[in-house]
């Protein structure tokens, strides 16, 4: 295992000397940390894998560009997608045991360019892992998905489908699976988002008191 980076939002850092290690992208992927990324994982369920830490001290590894709402960050996100352009992707995620939030810890998010922040998300909150979606409260007449297990071993992956897409004709459908098949699923019709928008994994969440540290794998992302 070779480590690569240690906190820096949005690049690769040396914490001593403030150098500049490599770029912030990967292939066509994008990534932000705040934590540690390492290039490669013990997994022997992900191929291409990245480990990614966060650390249990709230005011530790902090995204810098929210300091005045103190939270930690590593993420990646696919590329940007226009309005009314289809999008279908699929990667493998592990989360290792840790506290879920009452705030937010998005695993996933559905992120809108215009609304500058999250349409529909996947958190661990209050011991759960849950679909959040921002445009629909509560995820309209029912209720939105969740599971009593955020802490379990998932590949979180959105169903390859031609449905996928932004703007205000815009749908979604999203499935997160683990070892012995599907844990939950969500979709949506009616508009996703103003505009375009672009599709994050990985772990961001407000910092509280008590938390536990974040271990976290991904990769093998996949473009339909």
């Amino acid at each position: 295992m070779r480590r690569i980076v240690h906190r820096a939002p949005r690049s690769y850092y040396d914490s001593q000397q403030r150098k500049q290690l490599c770029p912030w992208k990967v292939g066509n992927m994008t990534w932000a940390a705040s934590g540690i990324f390492t290039k490669g994982c013990t997994s022997s369920s992900i191929s291409n894998c990245y480990g990614m830490y966060l650390t249990s001290n709230a005011s530790a590894m902090l995204d810098t560009d929210h300091l005045d709402s103190p939270r930690q960050r590593n993420e990646w996100h696919f590329p940007a997608v226009a309005s009314g352009q289809a999008f279908s992707y699929s990667w493998k995620q592990y989360l290792d045991q840790t506290s879920s939030s009452t705030h937010f810890f998005h695993l996933m998010q559905v992120f809108g360019d215009t609304e500058g922040g999250p349409l529909v998300a996947l958190d661990a909150l209050g011991n759960n892992l849950q679909i959040v979606d921002f445009i629909t409260p509560s995820c309209g007449s029912a209720s939105c998905p969740f599971t009593r297990s955020p802490t379990t071993s998932a590949n979180t992956r959105p169903i390859p489908s031609r449905e996928g897409k932004f703007g205000p004709s815009g749908s979604l459908k999203y499935s997160v699976s683990g070892p012995n098949g599907k844990i939950l699923s969500y979709s949506r019709t009616g508009g996703l988002g103003a505009a375009g928008g672009y599709i994050k994994f990985g772990t961001y969440r407000l910092t509280f008191t008590p938390m536990t540290a974040v271990n976290t794998m991904v990769g093998d992302w996949q473009t339909y």
